[in-house]
């Protein structure tokens, strides 16, 4: 009888270290909508989610996190974002503990005007030489990006990376207005910016698996019932030994 409240108690630290495990997993999706708060202290920045999304969405900044202008196509800040601005976002799924939601932003593509469009992340599963330059599948296998035999701009830095170098796990933000109706798409770009130089297949991003808010809260709601048994049987013990 002695052995139950330690039993019960370990299932409920593993149930709580599995639900932050899935707060902070390993997944990243892409959202995007119209910014109404900036926070240069805090380093945050929340935006109300457009599309099919709901609701509003608060993203964590940090140096690691890269944020790009969508016209000049070049680095900028935080302070550079202004209330009311559209932006598309990549960041981390899962549900976390404040209100509203938190994510960790990996990459920003800011102050994207109404006629324009908006750069994506693209990370590169494969790499073939073509007739009009290279052709790069992205990790995701649903569209293929032809991209010109050319220099590409690389974020931060003055330097450029040569086409002829480009490497699978390698990450870049591309612009395109035409993807054709095929399996996987097929879109070409001259308008690149190299995110991430690292290759060698390790990405820079987790892979995208999409949003598990659903099974998080589940998660969450059997690790506040099992703490709750837990301490209601050491409660019960106690008052027992008392008696």
């Amino acid at each position: 009888m002695k052995r139950i409240p330690a039993v019960l108690l370990a299932l409920a630290v593993i149930f709580l270290l599995g639900g932050a495990a899935l707060a902070e997993g390993d997944t990243y999706s892409a959202s995007h909508g119209v910014v109404t708060q900036v926070d240069t202290e805090a380093q945050t920045m929340t935006i109300r989610l457009g599309g099919r999304e709901e609701g509003t969405l608060t993203l964590d900044i940090s140096e690691e996190t890269k944020i790009v202008d969508n016209a000049s196509r070049t680095a900028c800040k935080l302070s550079d974002i202004k209330a009311g601005s559209t932006v598309y976002v990549w960041h981390t799924a899962g549900q976390s503990s404040f209100l509203p939601p938190h994510r960790k932003a990996y990459a920003i593509v800011a102050n994207v005007a109404a006629d324009q469009t908006a750069g994506q992340l693209f990370e590169i599963a494969s790499v073939s030489k073509g007739k009009n330059g290279y052709t790069l599948l992205n990790a995701e296998g649903d569209l293929y990006l032809t991209v010109p035999d050319a220099s590409i701009p690389v974020y931060g830095q003055s330097a450029k990376l040569r086409a002829s170098k480009l490497e699978k796990g390698m990450v870049l933000l591309a612009w395109y207005d035409v993807v054709l109706e095929s399996y996987p798409g097929q879109a070409g770009s001259d308008r690149l910016l190299m995110l991430s130089t690292a290759a060698g297949g390790d990405s820079v991003l987790p892979p995208q698996t999409g949003d598990h808010s659903t099974a998080n809260l589940l998660f969450a709601g059997l690790s506040l019932c099992a703490s709750a048994g837990a301490a209601l049987l050491l409660i019960r013990r106690r008052r027992m030994e008392q008696a």
